[in-house]
């Protein structure tokens, strides 16, 4: 479970599951044992790390249709993971290339980047809702690069928990609680956001998950906002995973529609 969570704050909402299309000329090898997990393409961040000397790759596009008029479309948003310890990574958000549409023009550019780390701190060893959670702590900034009408020129830090729970074979539930503090022009303010998101597997290879997530405001005296997404991946190998998605405002702001694709690559280990 997951998706990227770094922040990209203008006067308008933010539009947070903007993501990256890769090319990738060769099958990707195998390079891990373990399963591959990824933090796409949901909103809810996974609760494990990339693992000791295993590079990852995920990215996507998406269009978004807004509650108040435009139009988004987005090709970018590259989270690059790498696995500097067991249990540590450090995350790489690359720009992101942008089309907006807003009837008075249309504009264009990139967004800002950013850098991050993963660190788990309970495995789910144990029973019962404590001893069963696996838990990861995320902390994160952007960087103030990317087109003026994209970026912002501050840095904007957040940090999340990120959780989960495998209730029974091939069905799990994750949650996030996160934070941040993001710069809207000169003034800073704090927002919240919770998230939940229930993954089902289906066949051998194929996962749907359903999820919910909301933020108590998302731009400087915002309103409260709440989306629901659905979506499914594919795990073309072991390594190499393709997915699509598509969410919707609750609240009277936010996503018309939000639809994507995108796929996660995983070398090294």
């Amino acid at each position: 479970m997951g998706s990227r969570n770094l922040f990209r704050v203008r006067k308008r909402p933010l539009v947070l599951l903007a993501v990256t299309l890769m090319a990738a000329g060769a099958a990707p090898p195998t390079a891990a044992e373990e399963p591959l997990v990824t933090d796409r393409p949901d909103f809810t961040e996974s609760s494990s790390s990339v693992g000791k000397g295993v590079f990852q790759l995920e990215g996507g596009a998406g269009f978004t249709r807004l509650a108040g008029g435009g139009e988004i479309t987005t090709l970018g948003e590259v989270l690059a993971r790498w696995g500097v310890a067991e249990t540590l990574e450090l995350r790489f958000q690359l720009p992101t290339y942008e089309w907006d549409n807003f009837g008075n023009g249309n504009q264009s550019g990139f967004t800002g980047s950013g850098i991050g780390l993963k660190l788990d701190f309970a495995q789910g060893a144990g029973r019962g809702l404590i001893g069963g959670m696996e838990a990861a702590l995320i902390a994160s900034t952007t960087i103030p690069t990317g087109t003026a009408e994209f970026a912002s020129s501050k840095w904007q830090p957040s940090a999340l928990i990120a959780t989960s729970w495998e209730l029974s074979p091939g069905v799990g539930l994750g949650a996030n609680i996160g934070a941040g503090r993001p710069a809207d022009d000169d003034n800073r303010y704090t927002t919240f956001w919770v998230s939940a998101a229930l993954g089902i597997e289906v066949a051998r290879a194929t996962s749907v998950f359903f999820e919910l997530y909301g933020f108590n405001r998302e731009e400087e005296r915002g309103p409260n906002t709440a989306t629901l997404q659905i979506g499914t991946t594919y795990l073309v190998n072991t390594d190499f995973q393709l997915d699509l998605r598509a969410a919707r405002r609750l609240t009277d702001d936010g996503p018309d529609l939000l639809v994507g694709v995108g796929l996660s690559w995983r070398l090294g280990g």
